[in-house]
């Protein structure tokens, strides 16, 4: 089981009770148009999506895990790495509209890199990117990753960078 803590979030293994509050994030319209997948998510999508993320934490010993306010205990979002069809590891991240701005992003995505590379040894990760997420892109610059090139992803051109 993940769990890796920062100083305000738990980045921890998913169970199968945080599909509602991971539906209700997933379906705000602001957090939705850069996820990929199905514009309007259901709770059987977000279950599936669940046990894909579970089985893959099995298989790699990772997964875009769901984020944990430490505060009051409520998922705020999702942050993470993925094994790409192409062998590369993405990290990723998605929060609740609510929180944006928080700085909940970096933290998560910092704890996330560092575990990609003091724990599971690996060297290099790279982010997508939609071009319009101008919050996404100033995370991956206080992350700093470069940018790399324009790749076809999840069915659009996504900005890639590299850690």
């Amino acid at each position: 089981m993940a769990f890796i803590e920062t100083e305000r979030l738990l980045l921890r293994t998913w169970m199968p009770s945080d599909a509602a509050a991971w539906l209700a994030i997933a379906a705000q319209p602001d957090v939705a148009r850069y996820l990929p997948g199905v514009a309007e998510p259901t709770r059987s999508d977000v279950e599936a999506w669940l046990a894909r993320q579970m089985e893959e934490e099995e298989r790699e010993g990772f997964s875009c895990w769901p984020v944990v306010r430490k505060a009051d205990g409520a998922l705020v979002g999702r942050c993470g790495l993925h094994r790409m069809a192409d062998g590369d590891v993405e990290i990723a991240w998605a929060f609740d509209r609510n929180v944006w701005g928080a700085g909940y992003a970096t933290e998560a995505a910092r704890a996330a890199l560092a575990f990609a590379r003091d724990e599971r040894h690996l060297a290099r990760v790279v982010a997508l990117v939609d071009p319009r997420n101008a919050r996404s892109i100033g995370v991956t610059h206080r992350l700093g990753m470069r940018f790399d090139r324009v790749v076809r992803a999840y069915r659009r051109d996504l900005l890639r960078y590299i850690a």
